[in-house]
């Protein structure tokens, strides 16, 4: 937070500088009220020309002094939160697998959303006119003090009761605040649950039990939106009732001095008009104070998804794969003591075809990713030509592997971008892996062809379709190293086949693949069956040679294929 204002000084410079002077001569007007009122009481009617045509001037500078100084505020607090904003999704998206996952996905959205709204309302804003407020306190001190010294010592004891009124509401109004961004977060995480299971809502006929849920929880939002409102309304009006008393002691002292003949009646309604202008911004600070320290708590968590470093990875290494992959001794857990990886052992040599089988759970996927970088609170040692993976730099790890998921994920955009991913292909080069993909003929029926938009996570296309896509998008990076995990489950078996084999052709491609077919004529043409079970590899050969064997691998193919 402080770093994106600190990149903000020059402007927030000139936008106090402006925010003094368009105080000062806001509070200036109480000296032309002064001098007009004098010039009436004593019948001067060319002095009151004179004061009239200077007022109009004063006002127009004083609007658009004001009008800048607003502006500037503006731009600040939109770079500001722009910034922010940034830092928080840069934080985001540096988190590692494991960290990512440690939370919901609306927990992002909500700090991206909600709290930076809180933020700019109840901090930066808040900030702002405090400094603003504070100026034309200073300057109304300044003014009272000339005009009469005693009348501005009365308004100071009585003012000191309102310095009471944030010590009293400060921690309370932060714990509220809080909780209020509690909520929020909350509500936006069964928001994007209950819209992402529409379907099931739909087809299990969920309609009132999800509202019902919903209403609740909207209720325990309105409640703490309303606890804290609340709390500010009781702050103001306490704040308020303080400043009016202390307006009304001005304006019985004053007009006793002018009884007296100490003061003018020009100078009595310029008091009664500074203690408007002495009080108000006493009252307002009071209010804001009580709103910025309320923030703490939010910035505190704002900074920590900002400022997040990932421990787990921090080698610079160049990587290579030149030759092999090595796991020595790999164990790996989610939780203390249940080994998803146990003892594994196995090396992918470079350009050679690999499909990791087993009953589901067994470790399959959670193996891929530990060589692919995903995690690195492991026990044992991967190696990518004898150079440990916590020793490499993990960026250029992900440039060298392409994973085509099970689940896959369309962004919400044409399909051309979904292909490329923010990089630039000639149509040549796409077309070629379209037809590798088996996405080609489908595109081509489309109208708008590479420009048709996808809708959100591709819903606009079949399971297939999507799935065709992604491959495409795997095998357009070029990546050595290729990983499909159940990627044709989607795909009819002739199409899936087709695909699975012509990456099987591939020579400059080291191919990993989960699979739960078990289709003699796909998994003969591996180099490499690897047969899992909890976590352990428990055999590893071609096709042909486990079948021969007749142990558990076989046992596992033969219940599959019954």
């Amino acid at each position: 937070m402080k770093e994106c204002i600190k990149r903000n000084r020059v402007l927030l410079v000139i936008t106090i500088i402006f925010s003094v002077i368009s105080s000062v001569t806001m509070v200036g007007v109480s000296l032309l009220l002064q001098s007009t009122i004098d010039k009436v009481m004593n019948g001067d009617m060319e002095g009151f020309k004179k004061v009239l045509a200077f007022t109009l001037i004063y006002c127009l500078i004083m609007g658009l002094l004001y009008f800048i100084y607003d502006i500037l505020s503006k731009m600040f607090v939109r770079n500001v939160t722009k910034e922010l904003r940034d830092k928080i999704f840069s934080g985001i998206i540096k988190h590692n697998y494991k960290d990512f996952n440690s939370k919901n996905t609306a927990d992002y959205i909500s700090a991206l959303t909600n709290d930076i709204k809180l933020v700019e309302e109840n901090y930066i804003t808040s900030i702002l006119l405090v400094f603003q407020f504070s100026v034309a306190f200073l300057a109304t001190i300044g003014i009272l003090l000339y005009l009469s010294p005693l009348v501005t010592a009365c308004l100071f004891v009585s003012m000191l009761l309102i310095f009471i009124v944030p010590s009293i509401f400060g921690k309370k109004l932060e714990s509220k605040q809080m909780n209020l961004s509690n909520k929020l977060t909350s509500f936006t995480t069964l928001i994007k649950d209950m819209l992402s299971g529409y379907d099931i809502i739909k087809s299990y006929n969920l309609k009132k039990d999800t509202f019902k849920e919903f209403e609740e929880e909207n209720i325990d939002l309105a409640k703490a939106k309303f606890e804290a409102d609340k709390l500010l309304v009781i702050n103001e009006t306490l704040s308020q009732l303080l400043g009016m008393g202390t307006q009304f002691v001005a304006v019985f002292l004053s007009a006793y001095l002018v009884l007296k003949g100490n003061i003018t009646m020009g100078t009595l309604i310029a008091i009664v008009q500074l203690s408007g202008s002495f009080i108000q911004p006493v009252i307002m600070i009071m209010s804001y104070l009580p709103k910025i320290t309320s923030m703490n708590s939010v910035i505190t968590r704002l900074d920590e998804l900002s400022n997040y470093k990932d421990s787990s990875f921090t080698g610079n290494g160049n990587p290579s794969f030149k030759n092999s992959i090595e796991l020595k001794n790999i164990n790996f857990e989610y939780e203390e003591n249940k080994h998803i990886i146990d003892g594994v052992d196995l090396t992918i040599i470079k350009n050679k075809k690999y499909a990791i089988v087993g009953p589901s759970g067994c470790g399959k996927s959670t193996l891929v990713k530990l060589i692919l970088g995903y995690y690195a609170d492991y026990n044992g040692q991967i190696k990518y030509d004898d150079n440990e993976i916590r020793n490499l730099n993990i960026e250029k790890i992900n440039n060298m592997t392409s994973i085509i998921h099970q689940n896959v994920y369309m962004f919400d955009k044409n399909i051309k971008d979904n292909i490329c991913l923010y990089k630039n292909f000639s149509y040549e080069n796409i077309n070629e892996i379209l037809k590798l993909s088996g996405a080609y003929e489908f595109i081509n029926e489309i109208e708008e062809g590479l420009d048709y938009h996808m809708g959100e996570n591709g819903n606009n296309l079949s399971g297939g379709q999507k799935q065709r896509i992604a491959i495409a998008r795997a095998l357009i990076q070029e990546t050595p190293i290729l990983v499909l995990d159940e990627g044709t489950s989607a795909i009819d078996m002739q199409t899936g086949y087709d695909i699975e084999n012509r990456l099987l052709s591939l020579e400059d491609l080291t191919l990993i693949t989960i699979t739960h077919k078990m289709s003699e004529e796909l998994l003969s043409l591996y180099d490499e069956i690897i047969y899992m079970e909890n976590g352990k590899i428990i055999e590893q050969g071609s096709f042909e040679d486990l079948i021969k064997r007749g142990e558990r691998f076989f046992d596992f193919y033969k219940l599959e294929t019954a």
